[in-house]
Parts: structure tokens; sequence; C-alpha cells
């Protein structure tokens, strides 16, 4: 009896040990399904980040153009009232009246100066006979004795005239300013100029 109660205890182990080898097997199947399954949706998330990479890129192209055409528009929709006035003129031809000459080009200057601040540009501000020469934000066009200058008592390398404005758009130098430096009294040479 032992012996058949042994057999038995055996047979049961067996079957036990053939079921829990069924589960492992059916499991390691499980497995292999979803690696394969998690490996397709690597693969497909792959290939959705290279399509969104290539859809940003395309839209910051888009945009980019966007802005650059919205920018010419705007700048060309400014331009046209002053070009239109300038026409104006020109076909009237009546350049005899000097009050009303100046009042059209005082007219064209404000309406420029507004297209300009309208895009974003600045002028760049100088405060003649007390700021020093820059480099970075003026050109100079002439240097100038004390004696003719604007401020004979200006330290070299003083701005004495402002010749021509210098704008700045968001904080870096469209035009530097044309301007006249005050040159030291003893070292002047006019073949500088």
């Amino acid at each position: 009896m032992k012996e058949e109660s042994d057999s038995s205890a055996d047979n049961k182990d067996q079957q036990r040990l053939d079921r829990m080898a069924e589960l492992l097997d059916e499991i390691a199947e499980d497995n292999t399904a979803v690696v394969g399954a998690i490996n397709r949706l690597l693969d497909r998330q792959e290939g959705l980040r290279a399509d969104l990479i290539r859809e940003v890129s395309a839209l910051r192209e888009d945009y980019s153009g966007s802005l650059v055409y919205r920018a010419l528009k705007d700048m060309c929709g400014e331009l046209i009232a002053p070009l239109a006035a300038m026409e104006s003129m020109l076909q009237k031809a009546d350049f005899t009246d000097d009050a009303t000459i100046r009042g059209h080009v005082e007219s064209l200057a404000i309406t420029l100066r507004n297209v300009l601040s309208r895009m974003g540009a600045e002028k760049i501000p100088i405060s003649p006979g007390e700021e020093l020469f820059d480099p970075n934000r003026h050109r100079c066009v002439q240097l100038l004795t004390p004696e003719s200058s604007p401020f004979p008592s200006a330290l070299p390398r003083t701005i004495v005239r402002i010749v021509e404005d210098g704008y700045t758009l968001a904080g870096r130098i469209l035009t530097p300013a044309k301007v006249e430096v005050q040159a030291e009294a003893e070292n002047f040479d006019p073949a500088s100029n």
C-alpha cells in the first residue's frame, strides 16, 4: 500500500509538474505575443514620431514664410499711401509754394516714421555734445575740429552732429546712425575726413 500511495503521490506530483509546465508554456506564449505587440507599437510610435517631426518642420517653414509674407505685405501696405501722396505732388508739379512743399514733405516724413514705428523699428537715441562715439551704434562720416564743431568744448570722440538717424529692430541694429565726431585739436588730419 505504501508503494501505491508513493506511486499515487508521484503521479500527482508529475501531474502538477505537467500542469505547471503547460501554464509556463502558455505564459511564455502570452509573453511572446505581448513582446511582439509592444515591438509593433514601438515601431508604430517611431513612425508617428518621424511623421510628427516632418509635420512640425513643414509647419515651421510655412509659419516662417507666412511671417515674412505678412511683414512684407504690412510694409508694402503702409508705403502705398506715402507713395500715392508723392505721385500726386509730382503730377500737380506746383513747386512754387514753399509752404505747401514743406507741408507735404513733413507729412511724408511723419508717415514714414509711423510706418517704421508700426514695423517695430526704433530710432537710436543720441545726445549730441554729450554722448561718445560707439562704433557698434554709430558710423562716423566726418571728424570735426573744435573750431568747426557746434560743441567746441566737447571731449574728443564725442558726437557733435547727427547726419542721419539710425534704427534698431528688436534691439538689433538695422542701420547705424551717421554722425560727425569731435576730433582732437592737435591731432586733426583733414585727409581723414
